[in-house]
């Protein structure tokens, strides 16, 4: 069966800028995919690269896109070499117009994104006020020497019953590592995310230190954290789906495996949030907070979705409009 295949990039400012160890991250870029069945059903997919995680970049998907013209057929991922893994489970998505049909009940406990920096003080009351039972502070940003210290300050005000994540995008060096590592031993860090980047690095740290790892960068795609496995890694797998590849694919690795797993966003936009968060309530694939605790990052609500707390239920997928999405990109 032919499917009439049509694609929009699209450029939205973060508001407010996201501050990571890779950078000040101030526009999300991506592409939006529609495919049209000669039925008529309408399918909806979304490509949203991080090529300093080392995906494709948006350029790259474009032309891959491009180049599979403007009808395929249902053997169209095949063609797709799994180095573009962003573009892949854009495809996968829009060719299953029917996955979207049909939405168990439930609710899910999602993990607040803290700022870096000394904002996070000011932020972290309001979040705890708001109900947030988890919380995601990236770090990284700053030299250890201001961090640390701010570390002390934000366990101080966390209840007993509250998680804290550190996220270190990769950027520590080995001597950085370990004093976080030897701070953080026996407080109360749900995990510690990329403390490092070397592979080698990463399994000496999990063996040498109490406190539990996570692998976020070193994960992008499905065939990494199969790697990871093979090689004996006992931690936490933070994946982001929308990197990942076909989402059918990763379902299948987690529920053969059964990895320690959070799902995490890859700051895309409502359309590709929704298709996972589908995808994650009908698997339960997971026992932590999800890291889609992105809230209104674009200021837009057609391009974040209905306003979310600290669970998100699983009707929040039937409120988000594809076709709004589509018209207002470019």
């Amino acid at each position: 069966m032919s499917l009439r295949l049509s694609h929009r990039t699209y450029r939205r400012p973060l508001r407010p800028p996201l501050r990571t160890a890779h950078g000040l991250w101030t526009e999300r870029g991506g592409l939006l995919l529609r495919t049209e069945r000669e039925d008529g059903r309408i399918g909806w997919g979304e490509v949203a690269p991080l090529p300093w995680f080392g995906t494709e970049t948006l350029a790259e998907a474009v032309e891959v896109v491009a180049k599979l013209g403007d009808e395929v057929d249902e053997e169209v991922l095949a063609r797709v070499p799994a180095r573009f893994g962003c573009v892949r489970f854009g495809l996968a998505m829009a060719m299953e117009p029917d996955r979207v049909a049909t939405v168990p009940d439930g609710r899910l406990p999602v993990a607040a994104l803290l700022p870096a920096g000394r904002e996070v003080l000011a932020e972290l009351p309001v979040k705890l006020a708001a109900g947030y039972l988890a919380f995601k502070w990236k770090v990284g940003v700053g030299r250890a020497e201001e961090e640390l210290p701010l570390l002390d300050d934000i366990l101080a005000q966390l209840p007993a019953y509250a998680k804290l994540r550190l996220d270190a995008n990769g950027a520590w060096t080995l001597r950085d590592a370990a004093r976080w590592l030897e701070r953080c031993a026996e407080r109360p860090v749900e995990f510690v995310e990329q403390p490092v980047r070397a592979a080698d690095a990463l399994l000496g740290l999990a063996q040498d230190y109490p406190v539990t790892l996570a692998l976020d960068e070193s994960v992008a795609g499905l065939a990494a954290a199969r790697e990871w496995q093979a090689r004996g890694w006992r931690g936490v797998f933070v994946m982001k789906p929308a990197l990942a590849g076909p989402l059918p694919e990763l379902v299948a690795w987690a529920q053969e495996t059964k990895p320690d797993l959070v799902f995490s966003s890859a700051i895309e936009s409502a359309l590709a949030r929704a298709q996972i968060l589908r995808t994650v309530f009908a698997g339960k694939l997971t026992h932590r907070p999800l890291g889609f605790g992105v809230g209104g990052i674009f200021g837009d609500a057609a391009w974040d979705g209905p306003a979310t707390g600290p669970l998100i239920d699983a009707g929040w997928c039937d409120r988000v409009n594809p076709e709004a999405l589509w018209n207002d990109a470019s």
